[in-house]
């Protein structure tokens, strides 16, 4: 195990190497998200300069960022609970399980791409001497669950137009933190993005959201407002095309979409979590993929698999 600390800010993550495909980090103390959405930050130089100057003191950080498609969607399992499943597709990434359990905050287990941390495949060995932006690992999941069953993934959608407003604005990846750390519900998250401007680095994303009743919406910005499309029967996809007001699915993931759809209508939005897990594998975009993960959000755990071992299934549960 790894340990890398700011002693000053009282806050700690111990890393382990999993195996060749992924990490897995607890995270203590307070990370500042809080002072983050109060203040906000309107481009990609000001959130480097928070993260560091609150957190790292390093003035040598790096954080990168890149374009991805993705694919999610929401079900039932076999057992009646209700899942929620995603691709994470993109060039390249360090894989990180992380598990925050602040007492100020919903706990919350999910996943990030630390590669846009600057971490590569070094960096673990390495981290006595640079922790690189390793303390800002809580600002931005890519997907996660929290102890009300509240999940969240981000996905590109490359169309999407974000508005600006007198709102406070914050970076789009950083969207999910907010919501799994406040959100118990469906209703909860679409408030709570409501409340901000979004900037992006590269691509605009959208988001899926889903709770432990079963509802799910994806929240989405279309000519500089937010539009909301939520589940209206027992199943909802998403892949990397504008869904609001888009009953053709055009754009890409397109295929990846109506594929995924066709399966969950043939099985009435009901299918295993193991199938789940390889509905997602056959519906990656090849070359790109990095996990695929199935969260129960009943049961508040997740099975992934990882690009580089896409044969082997971990499961990571939240305890609360």
């Amino acid at each position: 195990m790894k340990v890398v600390q700011n002693i000053n800010k009282n806050i700690r993550a111990e890393i382990k190497r999993i195996s060749n495909s992924h990490y897995y980090m607890d995270y203590f103390g307070d990370y500042e998200f809080d002072e983050y959405l109060s203040k906000g930050v309107c481009n990609i130089d000001d959130y480097i300069n928070f993260v560091t100057q609150r957190l790292i003191f390093d003035d040598k950080a790096n954080l990168k960022n890149q374009d991805f498609g993705c694919a999610a969607f929401v079900a039932k399992n076999l057992d009646g609970d209700f899942i929620f499943a995603r691709n994470m597709d993109c060039e390249c990434a360090t894989a990180m399980v992380i598990k925050l359990q602040d007492c100020n905050t919903y706990h919350s287990i999910g996943l990030l791409n630390m590669a846009e941390l600057d971490w590569d495949e070094y960096t673990y060995d390495t981290l006595d001497i640079d922790s690189k932006l390793t303390l800002a690992a809580p600002y931005s999941p890519s997907d996660g669950i929290n102890e009300h069953g509240l999940a969240v993934a981000i996905l590109t959608d490359v169309d999407g137009i974000y508005p600006t407003t007198n709102k406070i604005t914050l970076l789009d990846l950083t969207l999910p933190r907010l919501i799994l750390n406040q959100a118990k519900n469906v209703e909860e998250a679409i408030q709570l993005a409501q409340n901000y401007n979004l900037f992006h680095i590269v691509s605009p994303i959208h988001y899926m959201v889903a709770d432990v009743t079963g509802n799910s919406a994806v929240i989405e910005f279309v000519n500089g407002e937010m539009v909301v499309t939520k589940k209206n029967c027992n199943y909802q996809v998403v892949t990397n095309f504008t869904l609001y007001n888009n009953p053709l699915h055009n754009g890409f993931g397109k295929d990846r979409y109506e594929n995924i759809e066709h399966e969950l209508v043939k099985r009435n939005g009901v299918i295993s979590e193991n199938d789940a897990l390889e509905l997602l594998k056959k519906n990656v975009i090849p070359g790109d993929e990095q996990w695929s993960a199935v969260y129960n959000l009943n049961k508040r755990n997740v099975l992934i698999s990882f690009c580089k071992e896409y044969d082997a299934v971990y499961r990571y549960e939240l305890t609360v």
